[in-house]
């Protein structure tokens, strides 16, 4: 296949994978809220309400005028079926009978068949069910969300979810300033902050939030002599940050899986995000171990690898790049370490979004939530994460009875907040004329690194 070929496919797989997504999405939400009840044959049928009352109002007015009771109303099922304890039959779920606080199963409506009308069994009567989405009585529509947004003292919280943010670009600024030290490479703190704000600027229209790395590591390049030292720089300073964000994730899933009480429907996705991030974290560990270890290195092959490619000059370049991180661990360990506050400071933000737009999760599960949503949306599939990162909200924010409306709702506050500062890195790039740049510049500029002497073929 062509290059040019390659190009459009990926092009095309990318944008289909955002345009798919967020059409499912949009297809999920509403405008108004909706509430599911139950027809004349006890079988479950979705209503629209005419206004926003309180989600804990005790009469609801419907679209088509009459009002319903809080007790005719009924909990979406998670799953299609269920199994029966007494004859092992297979029948469909239509509904069910949460508690107030949707983590316990009081009823649950069940059919033999698409036709049959509905009947309530209790937990009891069915085997091998688990609740792990729970759904709200009032699923919560845009209308109301915004309406929530604009009311009291919300507005304040959308400040503050924008106005905190400022805080990620200043330590993640330090944090690659520490790297670059550590390489020999002296920029100011001033300079790596603009080149900070190009890259950021630059992430806004690339595909995926590490589009602009490649224009940061370009520029950084251009600014020392030991230029592939410099754009390594820029996708260590990526890597750790992907690393602190997989440990602040873990660890606040594991302790929501250990504190979390029985039956916790959340306790499940956070037990797999805990143990998904504990194996990245060691598989990394191992990584490096073996990276750093000569005898590991002869063990497992990698030497023979980067001997075999050694002739490359940019991968022995690359080789004693990271040599020198080792004897700087120090400062590569403040930057780790500095990353959290980068971190915490996005999850308080979409938290404050959050609260803003009527979410009822709790404020621990942001810290296991958000961290994964931010995570994929990192990962170049799709223009800016989109349709990924609803889809990962979607099935996180659903275990504590969020709805889609919600999830799309959070996930849009944490995309639209960032790309809002991004945009003030275009001072930076059109007071400093810092342009995309080509393929044939970025190969040229590497060529000229007098690390690697003169430029090697491809």
């Amino acid at each position: 296949m062509s290059p040019k070929s390659k190009k459009w496919l990926t092009f095309t797989l990318r944008w289909g994978i955002a345009v798919v997504g967020i059409w499912w999405v949009l297809s999920q939400i509403t405008w108004r809220d909706r509430v599911t009840t139950l027809d004349a044959q006890t079988r479950p049928v979705s209503k629209r309400l005419a206004d926003t009352p309180p989600l804990d109002a005790q009469q609801f007015q419907l679209l088509d005028g009459r009002t319903l009771d809080r007790s005719q109303l009924i909990n979406l099922p998670d799953q299609k079926t269920v199994t029966l304890a007494a004859d092992k039959s297979t029948v469909d779920l239509l509904g069910l009978d949460l508690s107030p606080d949707l983590k316990r199963v009081n009823r649950l409506l069940i059919a033999p068949n698409s036709t049959a009308p509905g009947q309530w069994v209790t937990p009891a009567q069915v085997t091998g069910y688990t609740l792990k989405v729970p759904h709200p009585l009032i699923e919560a529509g845009i209308g109301r969300m915004i309406h929530d947004a604009g009311s009291g003292n919300k507005p304040w919280f959308l400040v503050l979810s924008v106005g905190i943010f400022w805080i990620t670009f200043v330590v993640t600024s330090f944090r690659w300033h520490q790297l670059l030290k550590a390489l020999d490479i002296h920029l100011t703190l001033a300079r790596t902050f603009a080149l900070n704000m190009v890259g950021a600027f630059y992430n806004t229209f690339m595909l995926g939030s590490t589009g602009g790395d490649v224009v940061k590591a370009y520029y950084a390049s251009r600014q020392t002599g030991h230029r592939t030292r410099a754009v390594l720089s820029v996708f260590v300073d990526r890597f750790v940050g992907l690393i602190a964000l997989v440990i602040m994730g873990g660890a606040m899933a594991a302790y929501q899986y250990f504190t979390s009480p029985p039956g916790d429907p959340a306790a499940h996705a956070c037990g797999k995000i805990a143990l998904i991030s504990a194996v990245i974290v060691f598989g990394t560990a191992c990584g490096l171990a073996v990276f750093y270890n000569l005898t590991l290195r002869r063990v497992t092959g990698l030497a023979w690898f980067i001997d075999r490619f050694s002739a490359r000059k940019q991968v022995k370049s690359a080789v004693q790049t990271m040599e020198l991180y080792r004897k700087h661990a120090g400062m590569v360990l403040v930057s780790l370490v500095a990353t959290f506050p980068v971190h915490i400071t996005v999850v308080l933000s979409a938290m404050f979004a959050g609260w803003a737009f009527g979410l009822t999760i709790s404020p621990l599960y942001y810290f296991v939530a958000v961290p994964v949503i931010v995570l994929v949306g990192s990962i170049p599939i799709s223009p800016q994460g989109a349709g990924v990162m609803e889809y990962f909200a979607i099935l996180l924010i659903g275990r504590q009875g969020g709805t889609v409306s919600q999830a799309f709702a959070l996930t849009m506050s944490i995309r639209m907040v960032q790309i809002l500062w991004n945009l003030t890195g275009g001072i930076f790039v059109f007071r400093g004329g810092y342009h995309q740049p080509t393929e044939a510049e970025q190969q040229q500029d590497l060529g000229n690194d007098p690390d690697l002497g003169a430029a090697q073929p491809a």
